[in-house]
């Protein structure tokens, strides 16, 4: 006879995506079934399209001043000695607008959380490849399940050079939940 696994820590990554959403409520479930600690983490969306993040910004309810002051910024590109002026190609979202739709992100799917009984919900952000840092999180603290949307914002490119979730799952020395 099998016993029950016993579930203390989960983790869940969350973009800001309708599939991270979804992982949220199922997380919280299980979080809530087992009494667990939820770890909510956000890595910084760097690969991410200006577009997109102004987008985000405004799903967050991130207020158009405060919005100003986040300008987006754009490498200097060097060509032939010549230096382009700044914002004409590829501009980037600053680091700190990307904090700042982190902590939104987190306080609004903590809040979600916690309306599901979860009283232990610790918020995390993070800042490098995101699979790399879903799974050293994994490692460093002891997590049990690790519950992540299949697909997160960055779609297409997930679907060039394989997706987050994918290499999480493959890689994990934990049990992994896709969901769709």
């Amino acid at each position: 006879m099998t016993s029950t696994p016993e579930i203390k820590t989960i983790l869940i990554p969350v973009d800001g995506s309708v599939h991270a959403r979804k992982a949220v409520l199922v997380g919280a479930a299980i979080a809530a079934k087992f009494s667990a600690r939820v770890i909510l983490a956000h890595i910084l969306l760097r690969n991410i399209s200006l577009a997109k993040i102004y987008e985000l910004a405004r799903i967050q309810k991130i207020p158009s001043d405060v919005l100003e002051g986040f300008k987006p910024i754009a490498p200097a590109v060097y060509d032939f000695g010549l230096t382009m002026p700044t914002g004409v190609i590829n501009p980037i979202a600053s680091t700190d607008l990307l904090v700042e739709i982190g902590r939104r992100i987190l306080v609004t799917e903590k809040g979600v959380i916690e309306g599901q009984g979860v009283k232990n919900v610790d918020l995390l952000i993070e800042d490098d490849d995101a699979a790399n840092k879903i799974l050293e999180i994994s490692k460093k603290e002891n997590v049990d399940f690790v519950v992540m949307g299949r697909r997160g914002l960055g779609a297409l490119e997930g679907v060039l050079s394989g997706s987050v979730s994918t290499k999480v799952s493959h890689l994990a020395q934990t049990t992994v939940v896709s969901v769709t």
